[in-house]
């Protein structure tokens, strides 16, 4: 944190305290750089993270310390937002077209709206009570996000503020990650149900479909430029795709036995990254080769619970327990 004098007027000394951080710049295996920047708030365990790609600021949620992050990696310069709903549990968030950021709190059952300009934050209730909001993701004029303890799938309308509710078909089966392809159907995982599903948007109809492997522990969720979901086996140590086109299944093998597999995301290139939260590494899965490659994290027991790829290529993270965020850069960009 550093202090600079703007003005001295009648004796009034004016400050403004900017909160910067010098990034821990580390080359690490063959292809990629990491830099880290650690959170104003101690012990605020960031969680869950997204770039506004209009501006490239970088948002992230502070779960214990009941806050929304912002990062300006132009001028290493964080700003924090307080949420009003006391020890909400901000989890998941994601920017809509206008760089509003919407949140949801798995606490507080709630999804939030802050306003990226005048920080002032919205929020509304989900119809069910404690249903816990874990994961959002932004679709035709809606956020969808899934209720890991209602077993239900949500859906808040941007232009009303109305709040659909879809109930999975297995009881219990704890919806965890969420993406919505192109013709804005919203797919999702379910970690304790084994198994992905698809919400038709214009129905609300579900289909799901258990994964080849028995008790998976399915968690994230992302697709990639051919409309191919890809997602975590928390259980399996493996990596999973699913192919709409052809209901066909494929499941990857970490090269970590009892890795974790936990965040999921795909790049411009269509490289599958994904966080092992049992072996504090993340991993690149390359479509072309089918083959994966596992790197190590600069800080210790570093345990990433979500990851984000930018449009420049670069790979967004939350170092969760060590109250850091870091980007990863592939020198193939």
């Amino acid at each position: 944190m550093t202090a600079r004098t703007l003005a001295s007027c009648s004796g009034i000394i004016v400050i403004i305290i900017l909160l910067l951080a010098t990034p821990h710049i580390y080359a690490q295996q063959a292809g990629i750089t990491i830099k880290e920047w650690e959170v104003p708030t101690p012990n605020s365990a960031p969680h869950d993270i997204v770039v506004d790609e209009r501006n490239g600021n970088v948002w992230f949620t502070e779960i214990n310390a009941n806050k929304i992050g912002k990062f300006d990696p132009k001028t290493e310069q964080f700003q924090e937002f307080d949420i009003p709903t006391p020890s909400s549990r901000p989890h998941g968030l994601v920017v809509d077209e206008n760089g509003n950021v919407w949140f949801t709190e798995m606490a507080g059952s709630k999804i939030g709206k802050l306003d990226a300009e005048t920080g002032h934050v919205d929020e509304f209730p989900t119809p069910t009570p404690n249903s816990g909001p874990h994961t959002p993701i932004m679709g035709n004029g809606a956020v969808w996000f899934t209720e890991i303890e209602a077993s239900k799938i949500g859906r808040l309308n941007l232009t009303t503020g109305a709040i659909d509710e879809f109930p999975t078909p297995t009881r219990g089966s704890s919806p965890y990650g969420i993406i919505v392809d192109s013709e804005g159907n919203a797919w999702y995982a379910a970690l304790t149900g084994h198994r992905v599903g698809k919400v038709h948007a214009k129905t609300g109809e579900i289909t799901e479909y258990p994964t080849p492997t028995n008790d998976s522990g399915t968690r994230r969720i992302a697709i990639d430029s051919t409309g191919k979901l890809w997602f975590t086996e928390y259980n399996t140590a493996k990596i999973g795709s699913f192919d709409p086109k052809t209901n066909e299944f494929k499941e990857f093998e970490t090269a970590t036995l009892g890795s974790g597999p936990y965040a999921i995301w795909v790049d411009f290139l269509d490289n599958v990254w994904f966080s092992m939260t049992g072996a504090f590494k993340v991993g690149k899965l390359d479509q072309s080769t089918n083959t994966t490659q596992e790197y190590d994290l600069p800080t210790a027991r570093t345990i990433i619970r979500f990851i984000y790829a930018d449009k420049d290529g670069n790979i967004w993270f939350p170092n969760n327990n060590n109250n850091k965020i870091g980007m990863i850069m592939q020198s193939t960009q």
